[in-house]
């Protein structure tokens, strides 16, 4: 093999040079892809699992009377509630459209048709499920549920205007102080 000359040399060395550059802004860029990727990723999936609604359901039972007060913004409005057996994963019961605006500010009686536009035509069971999933819809942006222990609300004590939650007794405002309420600020 002939010696290369220095002009030879010096256009190898180039080349090598640029493969190397080219080669690294290549990995760095792949590395900044994925990241960028799982950062994304992560965002949209904390999004997602937290939409900024209310999560928070509050329940009393007051003999036969069961009441359900949904923490909502100000301007949000109960569209449907509805109540299954956990147990056996049936509806027990649902209230469409609240007449009162108490019910379409979130204090829901259950099992009281009158209150509510259209309901289910089954009464209240003569023993609660032991454990009741109720849901609250607020229309199209999002609802809220929540599964009640019933023994556990029973053994509860809670004061007039209060209700059990999975957080412990809590008064109806401070189901409705919501932090972060977004757009949706006083009526």
């Amino acid at each position: 093999m002939p010696a290369l000359g220095a002009g030879e040399l010096r256009y190898h060395a180039v080349r090598r040079r640029e493969r190397t550059i080219v080669v690294s802004a290549v990995a760095v860029s792949a590395v900044v892809v994925v990241l960028l990727t799982v950062g994304f990723w992560a965002f949209f999936v904390h999004t997602l699992s937290d939409p900024g609604s209310p999560a928070l359901v509050g329940i009393r039972i007051d003999g036969d009377a069961v009441t359900v007060k949904s923490g909502q913004c100000p301007r949000d409005r109960v569209r449907r509630v509805e109540v299954w057996d956990s147990g056996t994963e049936q509806r027990v019961w649902r209230g469409d459209q609240p007449l009162t605006e108490e019910g379409r500010r979130g204090l829901l009686p259950l099992w009281e048709g009158k209150g509510y536009r259209a309901s289910s035509p089954a009464g209240q069971p003569a023993e609660l499920p032991a454990t009741l999933d109720v849901t609250v819809d607020h229309g199209p942006a999002y609802g809220v549920s929540e599964v009640f222990d019933i023994a556990e609300v029973r053994r509860a004590v809670v004061p007039p205007g209060s209700y059990w939650t999975r957080e412990g007794v809590r008064t109806a405002e401070q189901l409705d102080g919501i932090p972060d309420c977004g757009n949706s600020s006083g009526p």
